[in-house]
């Protein structure tokens, strides 16, 4: 489960935000109303989902697992909306591992709607149904990434590396360095970028959805950088690897010595 999780009906309850000329907020149950019309218009079903609120209810965020599935995952949705300017309408493109029920997602949101003049359920309705077209072909391809990543055998001087990064980035704290080295390095997870993924999905399992998107989009940036990596640039030895980011880490000091204005 994520943290902090209501139920649909609480989503409801929440009080209505009155227009004003320029601002027309949506209320969160409009766009799981939307939103459900559009998955259905596109020939897919929610099979589950899971919402939480924030900012006393003025932010909401969910998850929607849909019908289109394959023996080891399933198509996910993640969903936002706010009724206090924070946040633009969107969603975002996600997978979700039965075996482990760890939930992925592509990292960008699609941000469809500002909450201004104009904006009623109609146009909701609408946007929403454009939206869900353009993020079918995103599921589809983020998918195929997710799947692909078996297909890299993962060196354990390497996955270290790429441990170093993923805590330097924030997708998870030192905290959680145990918990992730009891799936990876423990043989939980498969010695492979899909095991190394896994693993680190697993540890966010528990994150809120606030924050879960932007953690996939630094991991899976992360992973992408190794994949797209000259073979040159390999990691030969954890030591080697320090030694480079403490070189760069010297290099961009002396350079802000130099030019103090940037």
């Amino acid at each position: 489960m994520l943290g902090n999780t209501v139920t649909e009906a609480e989503i409801i309850q929440v009080p209505e935000v009155p227009y004003t000329d320029t601002f027309h907020p949506v209320h969160h149950r409009e766009v799981i109303s939307a939103m459900r019309n559009s998955v259905q218009n596109v020939g897919l079903e929610i099979v589950n989902s899971e919402y939480t609120l924030a900012r006393e209810g003025m932010q909401f965020f969910g998850v929607w697992d849909l019908s289109h599935r394959n023996a080891d995952m399933c198509w996910s949705l993640g969903i936002r909306n706010s009724m206090d300017k924070s946040l633009a309408l969107g969603i975002v493109a996600g997978t979700r591992v039965f075996v482990c029920s760890n939930l992925a997602f592509s990292g960008k949101y699609i941000e469809f709607r500002k909450h201004t003049k104009g904006l009623d359920t109609e146009e909701l309705e609408y946007l929403a149904f454009k939206a869900m077209r353009k993020m079918v072909k995103k599921l589809t391809e983020f998918q195929a990434w997710h799947e692909s990543l078996t297909n890299y055998t993962l060196p354990e001087i390497d996955a270290k590396a790429l441990l170093v990064d993923a805590m330097a980035g924030g997708v998870f704290p030192p905290s959680k360095f145990a918990r992730f080295e009891q799936l990876y390095f423990g043989g939980e997870c498969e010695p492979s970028l899909l095991g190394f993924h896994e693993a680190c999905t697993n540890v966010l399992r528990d994150t809120n959805l606030r924050v879960m998107p932007k953690r996939n989009l630094i991991l899976n940036g992360i992973i992408n950088h190794y994949i797209n990596r000259p073979k040159e640039q390999q990691v030969s030895a954890l030591g080697d690897f320090f030694e480079n980011r403490a070189t760069s880490a010297i290099t961009k000091q002396s350079a802000t010595i130099i030019n103090p204005s940037q």
